[in-house]
């Protein structure tokens, strides 16, 4: 067979050309090509690759026919990489003609494509993975709710395989040590365990204490999310002086009346209002859409002949939005005369009993002797002077919503350690939802804080007090003794109820850490591992936490676990499985309620629905992920905020802004993912993500300020790519100098996917600094001179030296280290001449187009699948990229071509052949 017959039958193979032929035609059409091109090999490559001493151990002798071939598909590969990049046979050997040369490698290609299309699909070997460090992070931080552990902190750096990647099923390996590790791990996530009433949840400290602030905290930022604080000088005019004591009363749970008026007045000025129109611009502003709703419908309704409200109605309809702060004043005056505030937590105001003094926010009345005066209010005389005005004012306008502070401070001694007055939040802004969350959170806190118990024991403490010196409030306490002991009683009754939900609540926990429902032996293990640590004696707390850290150390939850069946042909996965798989794809975490939910109900099966599902993801903050673990690890900047091998002396501000250009390509990836961009824009976008500091330190002014924010028109300044991101200029430079070899090779073999030979034994490395008298060129030149590296050298350096404007941290510049003026043109090895980044920019947007944007569907769908890419995968990878082509080349449409694809959704029979 010709040359020519070879190369069409590689075009026929690869879609390119059509061949209507049977399988045997087919089969017989790659026979008779072998046995054209025999020869040819036999002449190149058996000399140094047969037999016993074969160099490198590679033993090609043994590819006599079709089926040979069949069995070592990646050594065909590597053969064909090979003869195509002309690296076989090396240069001291004799070299095939051209003719030759092109009918081998046609052959090849034929046959890797025909091979390629027969197994199409095929899911790969299945590969026991383990979590890797990220995964086993963010897994933690998911279940727990607690995003500062860091349990992964102590464990070994993970390594790469596959397509480089740290999720790849061959490098993650375990070991005793590593297990030791996991269980230390799992025992220290275990104490963060809170019990709570029906169950269990997390806190971020291991004490009660921790635990008790914890609590504390997560109320006061629901009180938060409807109240404001008193501004400075209304805080000081809040505080009292009591027997001599200046006591601060509180200056937070405040109504935040402002910003609901300057929303009725927008309001006002619309054609039409509506509860779904209320309700859309309460939820845009942060408001309450209850009292938006109560305030509005009050305020335009007709005047109501309570004369306090109906002033109140003449000066809004009278307001303009910008009014509203003056408006708001005004009825703040209002307010100060018809509320005043108590020290909270006197003896005798406790445990239900009424008969003590008045809470914290307490009604009073301006027709009281000065009152008026102190409040700066006038009353018309033509008011009634009676309170009904004001009680409905009163109604609509509390100063205060909520008793926010909840610990009381102002009284020494007091019964009250936890003090709640939410009347008014509840009344006013609260739907049933949100009341129910409320006394859920107070009910956990007064359990956590076990406050029965606790107050039991300050009123021993403080009857010895009283009994000493204050008698005058013996009398008082005797009734409390009976209700308190009661209360205590009750209080150790309900934890006993409540260990068997919690039990539940770590074994319920253990579902959702193997991202599987449980299977009954599941629970009855989990259970009798608490039931015997209970035997030994061991506390309640300490069995649930127990319990938990077997959870942790548990195969299900350290490895994504897929049950292949029997036989040959591949399977779906189950649900659950394909939800792992897409959770920890696109977050490197478990999947969440919703997805789960959609996997146990089979609608994952659907593509629509897992589609839909991987666009959800995308879009949520969690899919910032995908652009450290994918990204990061792609561009081969991962860990790039510890980078220290830069000279301190050269570069005194590189160490301060690690963190801030690692950030700035996290921010640049992450707007990639979750804003469907194209995948061309990697190279060709405008814009990127700055702070001040970095902004400095890239030459680009008007942003100032620490926040980070998108800039636009920032390819004039050489930014907006990943070629002018600091990360990969630096990483790929030395620790005194630029690098334009280290540059070449990313760009050639990482953006590329080319391969290259490694450099020949003996090879000197270069200079850190450029000696006296020769450019960076000469320099490389030099060491170029070698025909054993020029071969390479001349194929991957002009990529380098279009790059030189670049510094060895990234910035921006128009003279060599030495002085000297930058020379950034080269001459690629096709004729094509490079001038500077904007040129290299153009070359891979043209004629490497279609290779830049395969080479990076081949990284993404390795991360997807956890191995490395294998020759069944090229006609997915064919599908996708004219999919892209067609679509603007939108990530959105590459990630959905992977997540539906056989590859994703299903698994090998466990009896398959290995991969090809």
């Amino acid at each position: 067979m010709s040359g020519r017959s070879l190369i069409l039958s590689a075009l026929a193979a690869t879609g390119l050309v059509t061949i209507t032929t049977s399988p045997s035609n087919a089969n017989e059409t790659l026979a008779a090509g072998l046995a054209a091109v025999e020869p040819v090999f036999a002449r190149y490559c058996l000399d140094c690759h047969a037999g016993a001493e074969a160099e490198g151990d590679v033993d090609l002798a043994s590819l006599t026919d079709l089926a040979a071939f069949r069995g070592q598909p990646k050594l065909v590969q590597r053969i064909e990489e090979l003869v195509r990049s002309e690296q076989m046979p090396p240069p001291d050997a004799e070299q095939p003609t051209m003719a030759d040369r092109e009918a081998l490698g046609g052959w090849l290609r034929a046959f890797l494509s025909a091979e390629a299309r027969a197994h199409a699909g095929d899911p790969g070997r299945v590969v026991l993975r383990r979590l890797n460090n990220a995964e086993y992070t963010h897994t933690i931080r998911d279940l727990t709710g607690i995003g500062s552990l860091d349990p992964a902190k102590e464990f070994p750096a993970d390594g790469g395989a596959g397509e480089g990647f740290t999720n790849t099923g061959q490098s993650l390996v375990m070991s005793p040590a590593l297990f030791a590790k996991y269980l230390a791990a799992a025992k220290q996530v275990a104490e963060h365990v809170v019990l709570l009433p029906d169950g269990i949840g997390f806190c971020s400290g291991s004490s009660q204490r921790e635990a008790v602030a914890d609590r504390l905290a997560r109320l006061k930022a629901f009180y938060a999310r409807y109240t404001q604080p008193l501004a400075e000088g209304a805080r000081a005019a809040q505080a009292t002086v009591k027997q001599g004591v200046r006591l601060d009363l509180g200056s937070e749970g405040f109504l935040p009346v402002e910003p609901y008026l300057r929303a009725t007045l927008d309001l006002k000025v619309r054609p039409e209002v509506d509860p779904a129109t209320i309700t859309a611009l309460a939820h845009d502003r942060g408001l309450a859409p209850r009292y938006l709703a109560t305030l509005w419908q009050t305020l335009s309704a007709p005047d109501s002949g309570s004369a306090l409200l109906d002033q109140i109605r003449d000066r809004w309809r009278q307001a303009m939005p910008a009014d509203a702060a003056a408006l708001a004043e005004e009825i703040g005056r209002w307010q100060d005369a018809l509320w005043t505030f108590n020290a909270v937590g006197q003896i005798g105001r406790h445990l239900g009993r009424q008969d003590g003094p008045a809470g914290w926010q307490e009604p009073v009345s301006p027709l009281e002797q000065g009152q008026e005066q102190k409040s700066r209010i006038t009353i018309p005389p033509e008011w009634d002077r009676d309170s009904r005005p004001f009680d409905e004012f009163r109604q609509l306008f509390p100063k205060a919503v909520c008793y926010a502070r909840i610990v009381p401070v102002d009284e020494v001694v007091t019964l009250n350690l936890y003090y709640r007055e939410d009347e008014q939040l509840c009344r006013l802004m609260l739907g049933d939802d949100a009341r129910t969350e409320l006394d859920r959170l107070w009910d956990e806190l007064l359990f956590v804080a076990e406050e029965p118990l606790v107050l039991t024991d300050a009123f021993v403490q403080i009857q010895a007090f009283a009994t000493q010196d204050r008698p005058d409030l013996v009398k008082s306490f005797a009734p409390m003794k009976p209700v308190i002991e009661a209360r205590a009683e009750a209080f150790r009754q309900r934890l006993l109820a409540a260990e068997p939900k919690q039990l539940d609540a770590a074994v319920a926990f253990a579902g959702r850490a193997f991202r599987r429902p449980l299977e009954s032996a599941d629970e009855a293990r989990l259970r009798g591992l608490y039931d015997a640590l209970q035997n030994q004696g061991m506390p309640h707390r300490e069995a649930i936490c127990g319990v938990i850290a077997q959870v942790l150390v548990s195969a299900d939850f350290l490895y994504k676990l897929e049950l292949a069946p029997p036989g040959t042909e591949p399977q779906p996965v189950s649900g659950p499985e394909l939800a792992t798989r897409l959770s920890y794809f696109l977050w490197s975490s478990l999947p969440d309620a919703e997805l789960l939910a959609a996997a146990e109900a089979g609608q994952l099966a659907d593509p629509a629905v897992i589609r839909s599902q991987a666009r959800r993801l995308l879009a949520a903050p969690a899919s910032r992920q995908l652009a450290e673990q994918f990204g990061l690890q792609w561009l081969h900047v991962s860990g790039f905020s510890s980078l220290d091998e830069k000279n301190a002396e050269l570069f005194p501000s590189f160490a301060s802004l690690r963190a801030d250009m690692e950030e700035e390509t996290v921010r640049f990836l992450d707007d990639f993912f979750r804003n469907d961009r194209s995948i061309l824009s990697l190279i060709d976008a405008d814009h990127t993500f700055l702070n001040e500091r970095l902004a400095a330190h890239y030459g680009i002014d008007g942003v100032t300020g620490a926040q980070w924010r998108r800039v636009d028109g920032v390819r004039r300044h050489g930014r907006g790519s990943i070629l002018g991101l600091a990360t990969t200029l630096s990483t790929q430079a030395g620790a005194s100098r630029t690098s334009p070899i280290l540059r070449d090779n990313w760009l050639y073999e990482t953006i590329l996917g080319e391969k290259l030979p490694k450099p020949p034994k003996d090879v000197p490395l270069l200079a850190e600094t450029v000696p006296a008298g020769l450019t960076e060129r000469q320099l490389i030149a030099l060491h170029s001179k070698d025909e054993a590296c020029g071969r390479c050298h001349r194929r991957i350096d002009p990529y380098g030296f279009a790059l030189e404007e670049f510094d060895a941290i990234g910035r921006h510049r128009t003279t060599a280290a030495a002085g000297e003026p930058l020379d950034t043109r080269a001459t690629l090895p096709d004729g094509m001449t490079l001038d500077g980044q904007q040129s290299l920019r153009a070359y891979l947007l043209g004629p490497r187009r279609e290779q830049l944007v395969r080479v990076f569907c081949r990284k993404l769908l390795g991360y997807a699948l956890g191995r490395g890419v294998q020759l069944s995968d090229e006609p997915l990878l064919d599908a996708m990229l004219g999919q892209l082509a067609a679509n603007d080349y939108r990530i959105s449409v590459a990630i959905d071509a992977i997540v539906t694809s056989p590859q994703f959704t299903m698994i090998r029979g466990r009896d398959a052949a290995d991969e090809i």
